[in-house]
């Protein structure tokens, strides 16, 4: 007896039974079978046991011939997934299971789960995201109620620097592609005609020209505004050639500084209070997982959002903490030599921020008590870079600004 079908499917979807028929009156019951249409297959007998396969669906005609005909037998099951699914199916959570977890991936494969934004340097992730979400475009959004082309026109109308933005999506990933525009050249900028000005009242002490007339010279004083490098040209003819003017100009000039420290400060410092709230971030929908809310007026909190994972995947689930830390205002007096530490500590900062390019010839400090305060002026003498640039026209008019002329108003 020929077994019909071969196939994957009938293996290990519908199912087969590995039977063992023992009796007297076995070949009664084999021609029983093809009168019944029960196809076997592998069939061999040995001593007074007939051993073949037939199918899943066929255990029931199989006993009660064998009942009729006095036959013993023993039915071995295959593994199949009808055997897998008759076994289990009063098991409710299991097809419950299964229709939730379907769900779940046809929902995560049409909502937002991960935004890439690509090729932004000038306008940062959060900037864009933060316009995006205005769009209701962002974590947990379903993809087809998102539209693409109002989105990518609101984000470029909110940024000067983004020339063109695409956005697209592979699966539940939303990629948006920006192109920033280029910034002008750097040469570009060098093709402005200007004048070289001085930006203190000072002795100039070195000047490298590379363009333009010098008209004050090493060891010359000058005063701040004044012109040092000359970008226009007049040849005996009266033709004027206006030019760029480049070079460093060196000075030594005279600066004071006054730094203040109170005799009494009022500091914030952490009181060491400390509350945390915990959110549950399902598609966007937070939901409180304590009950303890931030009792404080005066605080900073710090978040920290960690999302859950599948198959390596970041699912817009995620659980956020909220750590409330309580700060109180702290009235603290001051001696006289923590009022002096505080003000060298001021000058230091000065200097590193502000004088780092220069050099410090001479400081003079002079401390002065007051009623309330401590102060201290400090002056310096500074050798440092005093040449900046001015654009030789006027914006209002464009005319040519002349050395020794009033500037418009």
């Amino acid at each position: 007896m020929n077994y019909p079908d071969k196939s994957f499917f009938e293996r290990f979807i519908r199912g087969r039974l590995r039977v063992q028929a023992k009796g007297g009156a076995l070949y009664k019951f084999v021609n029983r079978l093809r009168e019944e249409g029960i196809f076997c297959k592998e069939q061999n007998i040995k001593g007074d046991t007939l051993y073949f396969i037939a199918r899943r669906s066929n255990r029931r005609e199989l006993l009660y011939i064998s009942n009729e005909l006095g036959i013993e037998l023993i039915i071995k099951e295959e593994p199949s997934l009808v055997g897998f699914i008759c076994k289990y199916k009063k098991r409710f959570g299991i097809p419950i299971g299964l229709i939730l977890g379907s769900w779940l991936l046809i929902y995560c494969s049409n909502v937002v789960m991960v935004i890439d934004i690509e090729g932004n340097n000038a306008v940062s992730d959060k900037e864009i995201l933060a316009a995006l979400e205005e769009c209701s475009v962002k974590r947990g959004a379903f993809i087809g109620d998102i539209d693409f082309y109002k989105s990518e026109l609101y984000v470029r109308s909110c940024f000067d620097e983004i020339a063109w933005i695409g956005m697209r999506h592979t699966g539940n990933r939303l990629v948006v592609e920006v192109m920033e525009r280029d910034e002008n050249p750097e040469g570009l900028n060098n093709r402005i005609p200007c004048h070289i000005i001085s930006s203190k009242t000072a002795q100039i002490t070195n000047s490298s020209v590379s363009a333009g007339k010098m008209i004050k010279n090493k060891g010359e004083a000058v005063k701040e505004g004044e012109v040092i490098v000359n970008g226009i040209w007049e040849d005996e003819h009266g033709h004027m050639t206006f030019y760029h003017s480049s070079g460093n100009i060196t000075g030594i000039y005279e600066e004071d500084v006054t730094f203040f420290c109170a005799e009494s400060k009022t500091d914030r410092v952490f009181s060491g209070n400390l509350t945390e709230e915990k959110v549950l971030d399902l598609f966007s929908i937070k939901i409180p997982l304590t009950f303890d809310k931030n009792p404080y007026e005066d605080y900073n909190v710090k978040i920290r959002e960690t999302p859950m994972t599948l198959f390596g995947k970041s699912l817009p689930i995620s659980i956020e903490r909220k750590a409330f830390m309580e700060y109180e205002n702290v009235d603290i007096i001051l001696d006289d030599k923590q009022r002096k530490e505080n003000l060298q500590e001021q000058l230091k900062r000065y200097e590193e921020n502000f004088l780092s390019d220069c050099k410090i010839i001479e400081r003079k400090c002079k401390i002065t008590e007051k009623e309330t305060a401590t102060v201290m002026t400090v002056s310096y003498v500074l050798e440092g870079e005093i040449g900046v640039e001015k654009e030789l026209f006027l914006k209002d008019n464009r005319k040519p600004y002349v050395i020794g002329s009033k500037k418009e108003d």
